[in-house]
């Protein structure tokens, strides 16, 4: 279903129109376009992509949760404006061919999915193929109409370390892929492995993300 994040009035403004998540991942990034960010569950990945819509979300945007509407009292806890975020709750991967449909995705300020991949072990082959299509679709949106989309991912083993479930098609359908990985408590180490190789440190806090060597 599609709806307000909130029926409050306006709260703390957001930076929006421009993005100064960090001086440095700004610079690497390709944007707009689609950046997958995936890592371990409570990496951090909801908090970085809330991030970006704090950053980026100057009149309204779209958050298309698919396990349950906690990112709500996130947003607000990082004093994000959620009258501005429209929310489409996905509860099966039919639901993505459901908002494909919605015409208005193009006007939106940013497009998050949290998480992109979530579908993919409940009912494998059909929930994989709908997620492509997704992915397909929201990287030909950001593509001809300059809409900003973050995807979260999530993951499983390989080997010693971890990829993003149904890693092929998402990072062909992906122009950033960003890696979050736990250092210690509240301290985390983001990786840019596309477009251009970059590290980066930050601490998270309840206000949300603090660089540390940005």
């Amino acid at each position: 279903m599609l709806g307000p994040a909130s029926t409050r009035g306006p709260g703390p403004a957001s930076r929006g129109g421009y993005l100064p998540i960090c001086r440095r991942l700004a610079e690497v990034l390709a944007w707009p376009g689609v950046v997958l960010v995936y890592g371990a569950a409570g990496v951090g990945k909801t908090t970085l992509a809330l991030e970006f819509i704090k950053d980026y979300c100057s009149s309204k945007c779209l958050f298309v949760p698919t396990e349950g509407l906690e990112f709500i009292h996130r947003a607000e806890q990082m004093r994000i404006d959620t009258s501005r975020i429209n929310v489409y709750e996905a509860l099966w991967h039919t639901d993505f061919l459901e908002l494909l449909a919605h015409k208005s995705l193009a006007l939106y300020d940013i497009v998050v999915v949290d998480s992109v991949n979530a579908f993919v072990r409940l009912d494998a082959q059909k929930a994989y193929d709908v997620t492509l299509l997704l992915s397909a679709a929201l990287y030909k949106l950001s593509e001809d109409y300059g809409v900003p989309v973050v995807e979260t991912a999530q993951v499983h083993s390989v080997d010693d370390s971890y990829e993003p479930v149904a890693v092929k098609g998402l990072t062909m359908w992906s122009h950033n892929i960003i890696r979050l990985d736990y250092i210690s408590p509240g301290h985390r180490r983001l990786s840019v492995e596309k477009p251009d190789a970059l590290e980066l440190e930050f601490r998270i806090g309840e206000g949300g993300i603090e660089w540390l060597n940005c």
